[in-house]
């Protein structure tokens, strides 16, 4: 079956909201024009688009993604058949297009022989569903549970096969200046030898690169547009029901039915659900606990950013509504007002944040986007992360909401990153010449992350 990237727009912003939930349209994102038309980013089928039509919306196709998609898998596959034969083995593996499962877990391997010094590889205690062993890494010189750490992970959706080769990319720039004792230039953006040391000898910068293998490995041989994990489907389902959305699988708010306001929430309980479900139980998957275990064994994480694509966005918490910063009873563990959630631009409620976090959030975002912009020009905005309509059960508001839940845990700040532009050919998974730019410019960003996060 044909799949059409396309953008959407309807009557108004209450007609475009019940796109995900009601209609369970795949949506990515969605864009605010100057005049205050909006558009929503999305795949559909030929049938799909008929209907939306027939029932007032407006559906402008951007490309047939199945054709392109096929290639991009081709192109994954000559790659890593070029990098076999050739053996194009120094700090890492690189060369030729995006990085296979394996040779993801391969380059931290070679972090760890060629820079042991400032690397440690940490082995997370939890099988994927296909019995893979995940690893995720510390960088820097000595250790410290009074200093700072950051901490990136990638790779939770299998389709963004681009998140991976970023922290990757991110790592071999940090490691290679710090071992030459050399700075980074990135388009016009620089780091001075001096910068690049204070990242690594004064804080840690824990990376997990591949949250989600089993998926991107179905996706990068298999099915292209898999966004799962590899869960084995219910008894009396069939294939169709494999897998569950980890994004939605964390334990905040992932009983979405007594949270929220009815059909407000994309979130789904049904197994053969393409793009949401929510799994059996909450943090019921592997891969979620990994990353759980990880904020755990480094308490002094204290600040969070979860690659995704596509959107060229950097998100803040919080998804579930829009933030206020002036009643902090009215937050997501009052049950008085359980039911009354996710209602967009209301005033029954509203999100607590206090508004140093907020603050603290934009600036950090601002200096985030002003390092991507000096790498191509890329214009990458910063915004809370609801949008057209809330989520629940997220890794950066999951991030976000430890401390809230347990006052012994340590605040961490927590980001959505949304790399890569939205026009661009097949964006989940860029042809890879794109991809590179991407690469280069969302390094600068999280270097200077890096740098201005304490």
């Amino acid at each position: 079956m044909s799949l059409f990237h396309v953008v959407i727009t309807g009557l108004n912003r209450r007609h475009l909201t019940e796109l995900a939930p009601k209609h369970r349209v795949i949506v990515v994102g969605h864009r605010e024009k100057k005049t205050g038309e909006i558009e929503v980013d999305a795949y559909l089928s030929p049938r799909e688009a008929q209907w939306l039509k027939k029932h007032g919306y407006g559906v402008t196709r951007l490309e047939e993604v199945t054709a392109p998609a096929r290639r991009r898998q081709a192109e994954g596959r000559r790659g890593a058949a070029s990098r076999l034969k050739n053996g194009r083995y120094g700090d890492v593996v690189w060369g030729g297009g995006y990085l296979t499962t394996d040779e993801i877990e391969q380059a931290m391997v070679l972090g760890e022989k060629n820079h042991g010094g400032y690397f440690e590889r940490i082995a997370l205690p939890h099988l994927t569903w296909e019995k893979r062993r995940c690893h995720a890494v510390r960088i820097g010189k000595g250790e410290s549970r009074k200093r700072t750490a950051i901490c990136f992970i990638a790779g939770v959706h299998g389709r963004e096969w681009g998140g991976p080769d970023i922290l990757v990319y991110f790592a071999i720039r940090l490691l290679r200046a710090y071992r030459g004792c050399e700075g980074i230039r990135l388009g016009k953006k620089t780091f001075s030898a001096a910068q690049i040391r204070r990242i690594v000898e004064a804080k840690d910068v824990i990376l997990f690169p591949q949250v989600n293998p089993d998926g991107r490995h179905f996706s990068m041989v298999h099915h292209p547009w898999w966004r799962k994990n590899r869960r084995r489907a219910p008894r009396g389902h069939g294939p169709k029901s494999i897998g569950v959305d980890l994004n939605r699988n964390f334990p905040i708010m992932w009983q979405f039915e007594r949270y929220f306001a009815p059909g407000t929430v994309q979130n789904s309980r049904k197994p053969g659900d393409y793009e949401t479900y929510v799994g059996p139980s909450e943090a019921s998957e592997p891969e979620t606990r990994n990353v759980m275990w990880l904020l755990d064994r480094f308490p002094n994480i204290g600040f969070f950013i979860d690659l995704h694509s596509y959107g060229e966005t950097l998100l803040y918490s919080w998804g579930s509504d829009e933030d206020q910063s002036h009643d902090p009873e009215m937050c997501f563990m009052n049950e008085a007002y359980d039911g009354k959630r996710g209602r967009i631009h209301d005033d029954v409620y509203r999100e607590y944040m206090p508004a140093a976090d907020q603050k603290l959030a934009v600036r950090l975002g601002r200096s985030v986007a002003d390092a991507i912009r000096q790498v191509r020009g890329r214009d990458y905005r910063v915004e809370q992360s609801v949008g057209l309509y809330p989520t629940a059960g997220s890794s950066d508001d999951y991030a976000y909401s430890r401390h809230m839940v347990d006052p012994k845990k340590a605040k961490v700040l927590s980001y959505t990153m949304e790399w890569g532009r939205s026009r661009a050919s097949t964006p989940f998974h860029p042809p890879y010449a794109e991809m590179r730019k991407v690469m280069r410019e969302v390094t600068a960003g999280l270097l200077e992350f890096c740098l201005r996060a304490a």
